[in-house]
């Protein structure tokens, strides 16, 4: 059964968007004055907040229109879905805050954990990921499309600093681009994000840059096990 969404007369835009199940069609508009920012900014802000109050699937855009002053259809008309809109809200794979690019590429990739902490270690997050996880298969695949972009951007961002001679020519590119979120996330879903700190991004960068062994160092010695811990067999053990 289709259902015409009611027109957004706050903002005077003749757009007439038709609700399909969960699909958003919208006419653009031809006429009227263009998309008011502050409105995209308070859905955005009212879409974390309900997040981080309700969780995923308590959190309705009816809800979000009513926190944020607006309409339903002033929703469906920037974002097709509430996975989209969450993804867009949480984890900005869209926006200026996903690719830093200056000749600094040290200080670029400070900046992108930076971001990557801002977007990740917050309670929005989990609920957006917990909630997106359990969305439909289409859905999935098209937030995974969106982070895939975002990931890709990062990998050619490192993939010019490698063609300037700033890291080396043999370095898998998309392994760094990984290893500017991944370990953010790793604290967010172990609930150690409180632990990052100006220090935890600089290893974390030197790591990126360097590797996790210093480039001049002698073979150390092996720590010793935990008492709590089984001792592992000397054969089982492969030191290089």
């Amino acid at each position: 059964m289709v259902h015409p969404r009611p027109l957004d007369s706050t903002l005077n835009i003749d757009t007439i968007c038709i609700v399909m199940g969960e699909t958003c069609l919208s006419e653009p508009a031809r006429v009227g004055r263009p998309r008011d920012p502050r409105l995209e900014a308070a859905i955005v802000a009212a879409t974390v907040a309900l997040l981080e109050e309700r969780g995923y699937h308590a959190m309705s855009l009816a809800a979000v229109a009513e926190r944020s002053g607006t309409t339903t259809a002033a929703i469906y008309r920037r974002w097709a879905s509430k996975s989209e809109l969450v993804t867009h809200a949480v984890f900005r794979t869209g926006g200026d805050d996903v690719v830093a690019d200056t000749d600094d590429v040290e200080a670029d990739i400070a900046t992108m954990i930076r971001w990557s902490v801002e977007k990740l270690a917050r309670p929005a997050a989990l609920a957006a990921i917990a909630g997106l996880l359990g969305e439909g298969r289409s859905d999935r695949r098209d937030r995974t499309d969106d982070a895939a972009t975002a990931s890709r951007l990062t990998a050619e961002r490192l993939g010019r600093a490698q063609d300037a001679g700033q890291l080396r020519p043999d370095v898998d590119i998309t392994v760094l681009a990984a290893l500017i979120d991944g370990p953010v996330l790793h604290a967010a879903l172990s609930g150690t994000a409180h632990r990052i700190d100006d220090a935890w991004i600089a290893d974390l960068v030197t790591v990126v840059l360097q590797g996790a062994r210093p480039a001049e160092a002698a073979p150390r010695k092996r720590r010793p096990l935990s008492r709590n811990r089984p001792r592992t067999d000397s054969s089982e053990v492969s030191i290089r």
